[in-house]
């Protein structure tokens, strides 16, 4: 019982002793990544892109996708500081040569040329953008972010853990206090060989009504090669086929989220209501109706819904009429009624919008339509606002 009794002390104080001989030092941990991180001059790697949303008892999405990506140094430029390409596996590929961001669309087999001296702040824009700017050089800005004595508290090593074959430790950022009703969590792995950061971890869980969503989005790298790249790797030789050339265009793109303008008459159309029958708009002559552009994956269109729920509830359903246009779903097999019974949504809903986008100039959701008494259009949103709420209020009252 003795002999016993005195393992049991030995293990336990060999057990403090370990932990203790593991605890981390986060400042320097820190300045170990950055060293190791800047150490590196070019690279080439591959980027691994896995989202995963879960509708609990309704459904679930998923996608994949990777990218194989090079960098090298470039001291000379002030912008960006790195050559860099990058090949989607969906063809989508981008290559910064220095002087021009060279993107390739599959879809219409377009080149973008976004020159650097006529749009520097475009090009800056690089350096945000994982998919093409050097990811462990992403990851590790983010944790030099709180490599500050006031910061220092926000950041966390939790432990240890071994992901793809390496042992890492495992960094909680931006810790912050989780509600009943939302939970995040994020966690950046680090190598304990070589000290850099591999792997990004994000989980978000929202409860809206009775639904409870859980969304994951996980990117890491693999096969990644320090030594010289050629730089041949990063000029217009090594893109894909292309049919076309385009010079970026602001002006175009900001057209492109234009809506359809106040004062046009709304185009007529008949859309399939979720109960089988079918709704026209041109029945709801004499009603001020609010058209709302959604889909389920759209996490701004599930604000903007339940926002207009309230609004739905307030006013007389005889003079306001709510819709909701689904634009991609099917209403069976993405079980549409299911999505907003859990989440407490009782206005009208139509789905098959998507034949209807191009009459009303909607490129992207959610976006909003107030429609007069007169079937004329009155006020439009194009993306969430905050201020939702208030505007369409205001509106609505004025053409009462």
């Amino acid at each position: 019982m003795k002999i016993k009794s005195t393992l049991t002390i030995i293990i336990l104080i060999g057990s403090f002793n370990l932990a203790k001989s593991q605890q981390i030092d986060t400042k320097q941990l820190l300045d170990k990544i950055n060293n190791a991180v800047n150490s590196i001059s070019e690279a080439k790697f591959i980027l691994h892109d896995n989202y995963n949303k879960i509708s609990v008892g309704e459904d679930s999405t998923k996608r994949k996708s990777h990218s194989k990506c090079f960098f090298k140094k470039l001291p000379t430029d002030s912008l960006i500081g790195y050559l860099l390409a990058s090949f989607r596996n969906d063809g989508y590929e981008q290559v910064y040569d220095g002087n021009a961001l060279l993107s390739l669309t599959p879809r219409n087999k377009t080149l973008e040329i976004t020159e650097k001296t006529m749009y520097p702040n475009k090009i800056k824009e690089l350096r945000s953008n994982y998919f093409i700017f050097p990811f462990l050089k992403y990851l590790n800005a983010g944790l030099q972010f709180y490599n500050k004595d006031t910061m220092l508290n926000k950041i966390k090593v939790s432990g240890f853990e071994l992901f793809n074959g390496e042992q890492c430790y495992k960094i909680q950022t931006g810790i912050s206090p989780n509600t009943g009703k939302n939970k995040v969590e994020s966690y950046i792995f680090v190598s304990t060989k070589s000290f850099l950061p591999i792997r990004n971890y994000v989980y978000f869980e929202t409860i809206v009504g009775q639904a409870k969503e859980i969304q994951v989005f996980d990117y890491w790298i693999s096969d990644f090669k320090p030594g010289a790249i050629d730089k041949k790797q990063f000029t217009k030789e090594v893109l894909s086929s292309y049919d076309r050339v385009a010079k970026y265009n602001p002006s175009s793109e900001d057209s492109k989220n234009q809506l359809l303008p106040i004062g046009t008459i709304a185009p007529d159309w008949k859309l399939p209501l979720l109960s089988g029958q079918k709704l026209k708009l041109s029945d709801l002559k004499g009603k001020i109706v609010i058209m709302d552009f959604w889909y389920k994956a759209c996490a701004p269109c599930q604000k903007q819904m339940i926002s207009l729920q309230k609004l739905h509830e307030q006013f007389d359903k005889e003079k306001i009429v709510f819709i909701g246009i689904n634009t991609i779903d099917d209403p069976i097999k993405d079980k549409i009624e299911l999505f907003l019974k859990n989440r407490n949504i009782t206005l009208v809903s139509v789905f098959n919008g998507k034949t209807i986008e191009n009459l009303y100039k909607v490129y992207a959701s959610p976006a909003l339509f107030i429609i007069d008494k007169e079937g004329k259009i009155v006020f439009t949103i194009d993306g969430y606002s905050t201020t939702l709420y208030e505007d369409v209020t205001k509106v609505i009252e004025q053409h009462l």
